[in-house]
Formats: structure tokens, sequence, C-alpha cells
């Protein structure tokens, strides 16, 4: 249950579209591709927890393997990447809470700095840090909505769909590999060195990253490790069954609204659009709240999760000691803030582009995708006394690991880039090549400079 509740978010009600233009037919492919990526990183951060007896993070395992210079540079990506995440998050709520409120408003579409859109996020903001103020009930509160609403709005939309396909005989599916739905992009190393064709197999590996997007969450499934009973017996038997699960969900949900309406859900300029074929008004509601409920609940979860990264570098020395300081409330403000900033900024850099918001928030965990993985292989080598009792398995510590970084490496190179980096009229977009150099140059070389100086003091 932790890890489908950590699975299923915003991407399944997202991401339909652009899979389906880029893979067509295939759609359903992607999902099950993008899943079988997720289960096997998944176990790998899984089995990485047997060797490190503290709660499962890639900052632990890596700091573990390799020392602390990887680890610091792993541990700051990381505390960015999930104020990223969480960011994108935010901004998928606001979108879809403005275009359901607000209907004969253009609000959800003006991405400038000081638009209605920009102030309800900065509203959004203050009021998940007013629950955070109340503490933890009142997270666990919020993340149990949040369940009842990704399941019930996931369900409804399964069951009534396949209701109505079966009853008024609809079938749209063939609708998907027509040209005006099934546009497959030519593969392009980093997005700009484009090699061969347009074709199927260039369509389904850039529709697998979009698809990727429905499942992040996964690598959180482990992070507790020393909380739970027997982790080395259960989080294997867990963790597959979980992505399973919820691989088996996201197929049925593409399937069903391929079958109702390929064309309506790629021509669609809502958030949630896997609810855009469905033409009953009660039974898109539903489902539209249901989406609401479930990416509230997890704008929550983030802002309580997110500024703890933060914190936990700052425990270490490896950031100034002020990150930890808490109110008398519990929260930590400055990390609180740093996030909050890092969250609105990233979004803000892309003027709220929801696709290319969502492929960030896949590219940038691919630090922790390629060295965690190389991690565990190091980890399974060590015969120290440390880790002499743990029972090695060849599977599980060398092929899996092996496997993902094979795999990591093929869909980093495969991210088109220059959505990040070029302006739709294509000018440099500078705002996000400066944050992407902070993020993965600045800042993790301003945490070596301060932990170093500490050290050495």
């Amino acid at each position: 249950m932790l890890g489908i509740n950590a699975v299923i978010g915003a991407g399944i009600f997202l991401t339909p579209g652009a899979v389906i233009k880029l893979a067509g037919p295939l759609a359903p492919v992607a999902y099950i591709m993008a899943g079988l990526f997720a289960g096997i990183m998944a176990v790998v951060f899984a089995t990485a927890a047997r060797y490190v007896k503290t709660n499962g993070a890639s900052y632990a395992y890596t700091t573990a393997a390799f020392g602390q210079r990887i680890g610091i540079y792993v541990g700051v990506t990381h505390a960015i990447v999930a104020s990223i995440a969480w960011g994108v998050l935010a901004s998928l709520f606001i979108t879809t809470l403005l275009k359901v409120a607000f209907p004969q408003r253009d609000w959800a579409n003006d991405s400038g700095l000081f638009s209605a859109k920009t102030l309800t996020f900065l509203v959004f903001i203050a009021v998940l840090l007013a629950i955070n103020m109340f503490g933890n009930r009142v997270i666990e509160w919020a993340n149990g909505i949040s369940t009842v609403g990704k399941i019930s709005a996931l369900s409804v939309f399964i069951v009534g769909g396949f209701g109505l396909i079966v009853i008024k005989g609809i079938n749209n599916y063939a609708v998907s590999s027509s040209p005006e739905v099934f546009q497959p992009a030519r593969y392009a190393l980093f997005g700009f060195v484009e090699l061969g064709q347009r074709g199927v197999l260039a369509g389904l590996l850039l529709a697998t990253m979009a698809a990727l997007y429905a499942f992040t969450g996964f690598e959180s499934i482990a992070n507790a490790a020393e909380e739970m009973q027997d982790p080395e017996r259960n989080l294997p038997r867990a963790i597959p069954l979980a992505i399973l699960s919820v691989g088996a969900v996201y197929v049925l949900a593409v399937t069903v609204a391929m079958f109702l309406g390929s064309n309506e859900v790629v021509r669609s300029s809502d958030t949630v659009k896997l609810a855009a074929a469905i033409e009953n008004d009660a039974f898109r509601t539903i489902v539209v709240l249901g989406a609401l409920l479930s990416m509230f609940g997890i704008n929550v979860a983030a802002s309580f999760g997110a500024p703890r990264l933060w914190t936990a570098l700052s425990d270490t020395r490896t950031l100034p000691a002020r990150l930890s300081r808490k109110n008398r409330f519990g929260v930590p403000m400055f990390a609180f803030a740093i996030t909050a900033a890092l969250a609105l900024a990233f979004p803000l850099a892309l003027r709220f582009d929801l696709q290319n918001l969502t492929g960030l928030a896949v590219i940038a965990r691919f630090v922790q995708f390629i060295i965690v993985p190389i991690a565990l292989i190091v980890l399974a080598r060590d015969r120290s006394e440390q880790h002499a009792d743990i029972k090695r398995n060849r599977f599980t510590d060398k092929v899996l690991p092996v496997a993902a970084v094979v795999i990591s490496v093929a869909l980093a190179v495969s991210f088109d880039y220059r959505t990040l980096v070029l302006r739709p009229d294509g000018g440099a977009n500078y705002f996000s090549i400066a944050l992407i150099v902070a993020t993965f140059v600045v800042v993790p070389a301003a945490a070596y400079v301060h932990y170093y100086r500490t050290v050495k003091h």
C-alpha cells in the first residue's frame, strides 16, 4: 500500500495525451515499459537498503559506497530535484484548480510573473505552510484523503468507461493510429543530433520517457526500510507487487481512454487529460475532482518531505546548520523557504509548460538512477565485517543494477533537452539554463566548500 500510494499521483491523469501522440496504438506498451524500468529501479533501491542500515535514501547509499564526495553531490541534487518535483505537482494542481473553478477565465493559461496563476501558486504555498504547522496528524489526514481520491477516480474511470464501451459499443481505439493523433518523433541524441527517420520505435522510446513520470515516486518506497519488519525479505516481494498493481491500473486506464476517444485525449488542453474523452458531465466531474484530491494530498506530502531532505544534509554538516532550525510548530522554515522558492522558480522558468516540467522532473532524477545502481554493485562487493552477514544474490546485486544503469543512460540521452534550454521562438531560455547550472554545478560546489571548511575547523 505504501508503494501504491507513493507512485499513483498526478502523472496518470496528465501523461496519456503525450504518450498516445508519440506511441499511437502502442501507448499501453509505453506504460508497460516504463513500469518495467520503475520496477527494476525500485528493487535496486530496496536491495541497497539491505546494505545501509538507515532509512533508505540515495544520499545514504552513495555515501556508504563511495564516501562523502559523491554522497554530497547526490544528496544536494536529490534535495533540489525534490523541490522541482514539488513545483511540478503544485503547477498541476493550480492549473487544474483554475480551469475547474474559473472555466470562463483564461487564468490557467496565463504564465506571467504577476499573473493570477502565479499569485494563486503563492497562496497555495502559504496554505501548505499552514497545514505543516498543524503537525503530522493533519499531514496523515491529507494523505488519506489523497489516497481515497486517486483510487476512487481511477476506479470510477476504468469501471464506468468499460461499461460505456460494452453497453454503447464505443470503439475509437483505431483512431490512435490516424495521422492527426499518432505523430511519432524522430529520434535525436539529447534532442539535438537527429538520427534516422520518424518511426514507431523512436516514438515508443520517447513515449516511455513521458510515461515514466506516472511512475515517479517508486524511488521513495524503500526510504523507511529501517522501520520495516524484515525489509530484506519483504521489500523485494512488496515492491514488484506494488509496481505490477500500479502498472495494471495504468494500462487499463489508458486503454479505456483510447477506446473512448484517443483524439479527444491528445487534443485536450485540460490538465486531467484522462477525462477528456468522457462525454458525460457528471462522470467527467467525478474523475477531475478525484484527480484534484490526489494532487492536493501529494502536494501536502511533498511540502512535508522535500524540506526534510535539506535538513538531513544540514544535520550531517554538508549544509549550514541554520537549515535545520525549526520554529515552535516544528517546521524548518529556512529549508521550507528554499524548497518553496525552487518549487516556484522552475515552473516560472519554463512558463508553466506542464509537458516540459514533467520531463524535467524525470530527467532530474537520472543522477540517482545512474549512481545508486553502481553504488549497489560496490556495496555488494564489500566483504567487510559491516556487510559480512548479508546474503548475496547475483540477480539483484549485479544483473539488475547493470540493467538499470544501461536503461537509465539510454533514457537520459534520449530526452529532448532543447525544451529546457530554448524558448518556443528558438532563442535561449537563460533563466532555465541558469537554474539548471545552479542545480547541478553551483549549489553542489557551494556544499562541498561549506562541508570541507566545517570539517577542517
